[in-house]
């Protein structure tokens, strides 16, 4: 009964039927202790980013942030997996066209004051 069945299912129904129930009943117990879990990481990175946060020596530090979105628990599915892939092409495309950019501007100086 603690598992759910009832006290006619578990006495006059199909025997098998207390299997299943049993199984659904360590099933909903793991995804309860999932939560929990997540809850608790949840709750330590909150707290650790408040007490990161705080400078007691006076001086100015990068603020730490919390979290921009939840973590994630599903696979990414192979669409994102490709947007993934390309926001990093373009991403390194425009890191190598401003590098070329100042590497360009560097030598343009030189090559003036050489002319």
């Amino acid at each position: 009964m603690a598992i759910g069945m009832s006290y006619d299912q578990f006495w006059n129904q199909d025997p098998y039927l207390a299997v299943y129930y049993r199984e659904m009943h360590e099933f909903k117990r793991d995804e309860e202790n999932q939560k929990q879990w997540w809850q608790g990481l949840y709750t330590y990175i909150a707290i650790s980013t408040a007490l990161s946060n705080i400078h007691l020596d006076g001086k100015k530090h990068k603020i730490n942030q919390y979290l921009q979105e939840p973590l994630r628990i599903r696979p990414k599915t192979e669409e994102e997996l490709e947007a993934d892939r390309q926001r990093a092409i373009r991403r390194t495309v425009m890191q190598l066209d401003a590098f070329k950019a100042a590497f360009d501007e560097s030598h343009k100086e030189v090559n003036e004051d050489a002319g």
